[in-house]
């Protein structure tokens, strides 16, 4: 069991947040973007939910998918990426999930493709930079691990972990 000691003595680090996110696309291939400010053209993310402490991050996707009112009755992760905290950010661990290709009767009520409805909008995939200038890296590798199997399925802060040789065995 974690015990967050950051208010008694701050060597300690803070709790480490967990996110589940849930990769949702049209029969076309365009992913849902979500976005918390309706200003800011450039801080669009996935469905996201926050995890609540002992939650599993399985549960928080369905939470997140509920958001919006799909029904996703089943995830695959994607991928894991461990984000390091930095000033502005917390240390935290993301989960991506699977909400698979949905036929346009099933999202019924989201925006088309191109269009952008308050706080939901359809972007290809070339254009995933543009809109989530802090989740384009894992969201692309999410997308890369839909049709490579074999694909990194661990990433730190985006991007997979560098091997280091062994102790001792030249590098």
């Amino acid at each position: 069991m974690f015990h967050d000691h950051s208010d008694i003595d701050p060597r300690f680090p803070a709790r480490r947040l967990t996110y589940a996110q849930v990769l949702v696309r049209d029969e076309e291939g365009n992913v849902l973007l979500v976005s918390d400010n309706a200003r800011d053209t450039r801080a669009w993310d996935l469905l996201t939910w926050r995890a609540r402490k002992d939650e599993p991050s399985h549960d928080a996707a369905v939470q997140a998918a509920h958001e919006v009112a799909l029904d996703l009755d089943s995830f695959t992760l994607l991928l894991v990426d461990a984000v390091t905290a930095r000033d502005d950010r917390t240390e935290a661990l993301w989960f991506v999930f699977d909400g698979a290709a949905r036929a346009d009767d099933a999202l019924d009520g989201l925006p088309a493709p191109g269009q952008r409805e308050d706080n939901l909008r359809f972007a290809h995939s070339v254009d995933i930079p543009l809109y989530c200038v802090d989740s384009h890296e894992r969201i692309g590798r999410a997308l890369d691990r839909l049709t490579n199997p074999s694909a990194p399925i661990y990433l730190t802060n985006g991007h997979p972990p560098v091997a280091t040789p062994p102790y001792g065995v030249p590098g």
